[in-house]
């Protein structure tokens, strides 16, 4: 069991039964996750990176951005008190990205900033990863409605529990994209650009879909032009923010790459698929199941899987009856 995860294989995870399945859950307890060179992302992939902290001066923050990092931004963010954010420019998968995200985190890490209360950490991804191919964002709507609850809980990162504005400013979307869902089935001709404007209008969801530029879809690194995944919690760990980028990019890479279960899915969505309000708790609770299905339809690799699962169950710690906003123990090294 050991051995495989040594390797690029891409065995699946969601039949794993008995014994396999125990082994499975016993080698994840005991991982510990490190700071990667590269995802293996494709060539065209784009993003961009939002750091909210508090408990730092932004001043200081501007001073090491101006000394160290030109193209990067310093600023300050009207949801976080006595803090600031970082934005980085347009970033590819590349070692100069990961050293200078390295940079910054550890800078903010050695000063005390901190991201216990308001902080949160957008991830932006370009949209020519799916491009004008709307079978692809069909797929990407779905593969996303049928998982939210799954991604929520991972996207807490190294906390147990959500951040204290996250339901103002990034509340769950999955409602809102089955309706998008529904109408698609009903209609042969995808209107993708209409529907987002009726159904996910304002910046203000899980996702936001206001920086689209729907005349330019594959257009790459088009500044602004981007999916913007609000739903992480900030961090100052390296480690964390650099797997919520590979799960955000891949999860697009994945839909484009059309070798999707859709039948899956349909049933998924048709049979159980449960409305956040009345179900929140799905959102917090592991749901392993949920778990190892997403992983086999998103990632083609033992390891981005062991990495996923690993931020996703932490530590097997629950947050239930939590009212503040509390670290998950350590399950990686910076």
């Amino acid at each position: 069991m050991t051995k495989m995860f040594l390797n690029n294989a891409n065995d699946p995870m969601a039949f794993l039964r008995g014994n396999d399945l125990r082994q499975l859950l016993m080698y994840i307890q005991s991982y510990i996750l490190e700071y990667r060179d590269i995802l293996k992302l494709p060539s065209n992939v784009t993003f961009g990176l939002e750091l909210e902290y508090e408990n730092l001066r932004q001043f200081d923050t501007n001073d090491f951005i101006d000394d160290y990092l030109d193209n990067w931004y310093s600023g300050s963010d009207g949801t976080v008190h006595s803090g600031g954010e970082v934005r980085s420019p347009i970033l590819y998968d590349n070692p100069r990205t990961w050293r200078e995200l390295q940079m910054i985190c550890n800078f903010l890490r050695k000063n005390g900033a901190e991201t216990k209360d308001a902080a949160g950490g957008h991830i932006h991804v370009g949209c020519n990863v799916l491009g004008s191919d709307m079978e692809a964002w069909w797929d990407f709507f779905r593969l996303y409605l049928a998982y939210e609850h799954v991604l929520c809980r991972f996207f807490y990162g190294d906390k147990l529990n959500q951040r204290r504005n996250l339901a103002e400013y990034a509340p769950p979307v999955a409602d809102l994209m089955l309706q998008v869902v529904n109408y698609l089935e009903s209609h042969s001709k995808p209107e993708f650009e209409s529907l987002t404007e009726a159904y996910l209008s304002g910046k203000y969801h899980a996702i936001n879909f206001e920086n689209i530029d729907f005349g330019r879809l594959d257009r790459v690194a088009d500044e602004g032009n981007t999916f913007e995944f609000r739903t992480p919690n900030a961090t100052v760990n390296e480690v964390v923010e650099q797997n919520n980028v590979n799960v955000c990019t891949k999860l697009l890479v994945a839909a484009k790459r059309k070798d999707i279960a859709e039948d899956f899915l349909d049933y998924k969505i048709e049979h159980e698929f449960l409305p956040y309000r009345g179900h929140e708790y799905r959102y917090n609770e592991v749901c392993l199941k949920d778990a190892l299905e997403f992983v086999d339809l998103v990632f083609d690799s033992n390891i981005d899987k062991i990495y996923f699962l690993k931020q996703y169950l932490k530590d097997f710690e629950d947050n239930y009856a939590l009212t503040e906003l509390t670290k998950a123990k350590v399950f990686y090294k910076v």
